[in-house]
């Protein structure tokens, strides 16, 4: 049986998600270890001595700490080459998968994020609206990829997946995924995976975010 991956995190839907949604497509156990945001916990010299960004995921493994959380998505599938997470270094997908795998992880996450922070984390209606249409060009792009495919690689659940997967379910939980029809039947069929529901990801989707309201004056 595989050893526990030590995973420190904030909450079920935070970047650390990604992680623990491709540990349990491994079979890998997660020992949690929540951070709690508010108190500051992960700028305490503890955590910072293990993580100097100050920021999760972060993983403790046999050879070491590690950050980011796609990298450390990366790193335990190729640990589990039978899994299929990531093609051989000779596969003629593999190019294709590298350029969708940092798609999700740089302009998607990047765009999605401002529409969290606009929506929950910091409310604002004129910014989170800009921040949407900045992200229409990116998800029109990919909602043209995804109308005749399952998945976003080949013919088969990948790592990417995981990736953009997380990030769509975000922009469904602040409402900024309706008119996408092909986003949102992608984003459904990932949600029944047994490992994507055991990651508590899909979870967020019961509960309705902060409501934005326009500022006065």
């Amino acid at each position: 049986m595989n050893a526990p991956l030590k995973l420190y995190s904030f909450a079920p839907f935070d970047r650390a998600a990604r992680v623990r949604w491709t540990a349990h497509e491994l079979g890998v156990p997660v020992e949690e270890v929540g951070l709690n945001y508010i108190a500051g916990e992960h700028r305490e010299a503890a955590y910072r001595a293990k993580n100097p960004f100050c920021r999760v995921p972060l993983v403790e493994t046999d050879q070491g700490a590690m950050v980011q959380s796609v990298a450390i998505c990366q790193y335990l599938a190729e640990q589990h080459p039978e899994s299929g997470l990531v093609p051989p270094l000779d596969s003629p997908l593999r190019a294709s998968w590298l350029s969708w795998l940092f798609v999700g992880a740089s302009d998607l996450d990047a765009a999605g994020f401002q529409v969290l922070n606009y929506t929950v984390l910091r409310p604002d209606p004129e910014k989170r609206a800009t921040a949407i249409r900045v992200a229409e060009p990116l998800l029109q792009v990919i909602e043209a990829h995804m109308a005749d495919r399952d998945y976003v690689v080949g013919d088969r659940f990948t790592l990417p997946d995981i990736v953009l997967g997380h990030e769509l379910v975000l922009l469904s939980f602040c409402r900024a995924l309706d008119g996408w029809p092909h986003l949102i039947r992608y984003r459904d069929r990932l949600s029944q995976r047994p490992a994507a529901q055991a990651s508590g990801l899909f979870g967020v989707l019961k509960h309705e975010p902060p409501a934005v309201k326009a500022s006065a004056g």
